[in-house]
Parts: structure tokens; C-alpha cells; sequence
């Protein structure tokens, strides 16, 4: 156990609110406040000192974290968290103090609520989470933290999504959890609880990240889905106890979505969508991005249709997703074949009237002439083909491949097959 947080250690940080041990034992993590010892109430109690120290953001403390291997011998050196690349001022704000009120208030909060504390010196601290530049000094818990260490699909999209976006959802999270994948999202309405709640049909489970404290449902009209999840799933969050739903909050939480995932599906979003945040954090994450396109004249599939163009995979069922992750899935045994017997896929919206000649311009845009009939004279010799390897044929980029594909299909003269197949209409 270290050195008890106390005036010999550094003044800034002693001490720590009742820092008496308290049995900890071989409890799995994370623990609640309750069953914390000495040595994770004083890590605790120094994370506090951190998140709540003037001029450190998430990046900072992240440093901190890596450069010194956890938040109490951060806090014990400031003097040299240079080495960490902050500079004098960042540490001179910890020796100030003016961080406790706060800290005390979180660690009030926790301690009443008894809340499962994960900190970054835990071995259960998620690997994946981990590596992120902005990765969080701790997480609140409730529910089963084993499921930090599967392996995680987010399935997020549209709060307003349509009738045929949910029951696509939903089919992917049922899909994608029958093979023994956690699907993540953010518990908010729209896709993100049809995602969970899918999800946790059958044996599969999920995870929801908060943007509020562990203990605030939000919505309103989840109550039934939050308890759903602390009893079969799980429910995360970086923000203390008691956080209400700041509008701040969500950009925040959505690199906690895709940090824990190993790629980001975007089910139906619009070009302003928060969930386009989500995939733009898994990009910089280094994640693999998802989106199915949708029609290419809705606008609240605009936000996919930007995403396929910045060069995200164009999906169209589960087995898409699990061919693109193959490789890192093979130690979880996880592939095709994992998949149970195909459950019927929800079916498209019945075709819509003959286009309207603004309608059929617009189609009639995406892509030039000489690259259709390239594409539709492949098609015809060769019958229904992959995306893939479409692409690879026509040596174009599967991002303007799919725009061809797309407009193509609005105009009638290519069909789309299970599997991301296309075959050319007669």
C-alpha cells in the first residue's frame, strides 16, 4: 500500500476525506465507494484533485497520467510535470487548493450514493479506453463491468429517426449481440435505445454511456430501459453523481462511446447530427467507421452519405461489419459464422412514385456518364458483384463508388442484394 496521502506527502492534496482503509480485498472491480481501501480511496481522492484543478482539460490529465502511471504520483510531483508537457502554471493551480470544494462535493456524491468506482490504475481499466489522448481519470459503473472486456460494436444515430432507421437498428444490435458482441450507445431516444434495447433481447448485452451522473435518468421516459441496463447491462459515466443533463455533457460522453468500441456504425443521421461527433471522434480514435447510406435524397440521411464520402464503409448488414473487422475478432472467435441462422431483414420502404424531375437531376448528378456505364456494362457481364469488389474492378474509391451505386439505384438501374451486392436491372 503507499504512502498515506497526508502533510508529508504534499500539502495540496491532504488529506483525503475519511481515507481510513476500508476492506477491500479480492473484490472485483470496479468496487463501490464502500469497499475501496486505503491505497483507491487516496488514487481516488487524487483523480478528484485533477478533474477538478483549473487549467487541466482531459488531454492534460491524460498526460499526466501516462507520464507518472497513475493520478496520486501525479499530484505528489507537480514540480515536474514538465515531463508530462504542462507547463508551471497548470502546477501552480494544484498547490493553490481552489480544486477541493469541488472535489469534496464529488466525493460526498459518491460516497453517498456508494457508486462503482473504475480508475485508471485498475487492471479493468479498458485497454482500448486507455489509449485514447483524452481518456478519462475515472468512470462510475453500475451494472456488469466484465462487459469491458468484450468486444464492443457502437450502434448509434438519429433521435427523430424514421420507422425503417429503428427496425434497421434494431436488426444490427439483435445481430450483432447474437454472436457475442456488446453494442454500445448513449441511452438517448431514437436509435440509441431501440439499439440497446435490441441488443439486450436474447443473450446479448449492452452498454450505455451517460452524459449525465450514474444516478440521473435522462431521458425521462428511459426509466424502464436505465433499469433494464443496470440489471443485464451495463451503464457508464465520466461525470460526477448528480450531473444533470448539460448540453456540454453529450460531445463529451461521445468519445467514451467510440473509445470503448472497436468501430462506430451510424444507422440514420442528418448533417448536423450529434451522432456525426461520435463518428468523427472514432476516426481520430483510429476506429473504423460504419455508415449505411440510406436514400440519397433524405435529408436525414445526409450526415451518412457525408460520412461514406470522408471514406467511412458503406454497410448493409451485420456480415459487412464482421468481414470488415475479421482480424480483430479472430481472437474473440468471433466471424460469419458466429452469426445464428438469418432472422428476416427489415425490409425497404415501399418504391416510391416515378421521381419528379428535380428529383430525378439530383440522381442524375451523382457521378459522371462515362463511370455508369462502366459500372452497369461490369454488372451486366458479371452478375451480381460485391462492393468491394466492384471498387477494385472500376479502381475507384468505395466512397464514390457508392455515391454511383446510389444515384444509380434512385434511377432504377441497379438493384441491391443481401450482403452488399449489387446486380444491374434488366
Amino acid at each position: 500500500m503507499p504512502e498515506r496521502v497526508g502533510p508529508r506527502a504534499h500539502a495540496a492534496v491532504t488529506p483525503a476525506p475519511d481515507a481510513a482503509g476500508a476492506p477491500g480485498g479480492d473484490a472485483p472491480a470496479p468496487r463501490p465507494f464502500s469497499a475501496l481501501d486505503e491505497a483507491g480511496r487516496t488514487e481516488y481522492w487524487a483523480a478528484l484533485a485533477l478533474r477538478h484543478c483549473r487549467g487541466l482539460g482531459a488531454r492534460s490529465r491524460a498526460r499526466l497520467l501516462r507520464a507518472f502511471g497513475s493520478a496520486y504520483a501525479a499530484v505528489r510531483a507537480p514540480g515536474e510535470w514538465g515531463r508530462a508537457g504542462l507547463n508551471r502554471r497548470q502546477a501552480g493551480e494544484l498547490a493553490t487548493g481552489a480544486w477541493r470544494a469541488e472535489a469534496h462535493k464529488e466525493w460526498d456524491g459518491a460516497r453517498a450514493l456508494d457508486a462503482a468506482i473504475l480508475l485508471w490504475t485498475d487492471p479493468a481499466f479498458p485497454r482500448l479506453l486507455r489509449e485514447l489522448s483524452d481518456a478519462p481519470a475515472l468512470l462510475y459503473c453500475r451494472g456488469d463491468a466484465s462487459l469491458l472486456r468484450a468486444p464492443a460494436i457502437a450502434v448509434v444515430g438519429s433521435r427523430r429517426a424514421g420507422p425503417h432507421a429503428l427496425e434497421v437498428a434494431a436488426h444490427m444490435a439483435r445481430r450483432l449481440a447474437a454472436c457475442g458482441i456488446t453494442v454500445i450507445s448513449g441511452m438517448a431516444q431514437g436509435i440509441d435505445s431501440v439499439a440497446h434495447a435490441a441488443a439486450l433481447n436474447g443473450v446479448g448485452r449492452s452498454i450505455g454511456v451517460l452524459g449525465t451522473g450514474i444516478d440521473r435518468i435522462y431521458p425521462r421516459s428511459g426509466g424502464e430501459l436505465f433499469e433494464r441496463m443496470a440489471r443485464r447491462g451495463l451503464l457508464v459515466s465520466e461525470f460526477a453523481p448528480g450531473t444533470p443533463p448539460l448540453a456540454g455533457n453529450f460531445p463529451i460522453r461521445n468519445r467514451i462511446i467510440s473509445g470503448l468500441a472497436l468501430g462506430v456504425a451510424v444507422i440514420e443521421a442528418a448533417s448536423r447530427s450529434g451522432s456525426l461527433i461520435t463518428a468523427r471522434m472514432a476516426l481520430e480514435q483510429n476506429r473504423e467507421v460504419f455508415a449505411v447510406p440510406g436514400p440519397a435524397l433524405d435529408a436525414q440521411c445526409a450526415g451518412c452519405q457525408e460520412l461514406i464520402r470522408q471514406g467511412a464503409r458503406p454497410v448493409f448488414s451485420v456480415e459487412d461489419i464482421l468481414r470488415d473487422l475479421a482480424e480483430v475478432l479472430r481472437p474473440y472467435s468471433i466471424s460469419e459464422a458466429s452469426l445464428p441462422p438469418e432472422e428476416a431483414a427489415p425490409q425497404a420502404p415501399s418504391p416510391a412514385p416515378p421521381l419528379a424531375g428535380a428529383a430525378r437531376a439530383a440522381a442524375e448528378t451523382l457521378g459522371t456518364a462515362d463511370r455508369k456505364e462502366r459500372l452497369l456494362a461490369h454488372l451486366r457481364e458479371n452478375g451480381a458483384v460485391h462492393i468491394d469488389t466492384l471498387a477494385q474492378a472500376l479502381e475507384i474509391s468505395v466512397a464514390e463508388l457508392s455515391a454511383l451505386l446510389v444515384g444509380l439505384e434512385i434511377l432504377g438501374r441497379v438493384r441491391r442484394l443481401p450482403g452488399a451486392r449489387y446486380e444491374a436491372t434488366p
